[in-house]
């Protein structure tokens, strides 16, 4: 099985907001009753957790990309 190279910064980093926002998220939740809507929440942090470390990975690799095309 490969293995994946994975940037521990970005990794932090998107550990770090997660667990930020969830926090947040249970402070403003925290007059409703019942867990449903602080599942809900915690799903959606989660989502936009893979989404904007999925986009500064893009970023990251046209940085990349246009670093190697000035050098050649």
């Amino acid at each position: 099985m490969a293995r994946m190279k994975v940037d521990r910064t970005m990794a932090v980093w998107g550990l770090v907001f997660g667990v930020l926002a969830t926090l947040t998220g249970m402070f403003l939740l925290e007059a409703v009753d019942g867990g449903f809507v602080a599942e809900g929440f915690f799903l959606i942090v989660m989502s936009w957790v893979v989404v904007l470390v999925a986009v500064a990975k893009l970023f990251q690799m046209v940085a990349r990309w246009t670093r190697s095309r000035k050098e050649e």
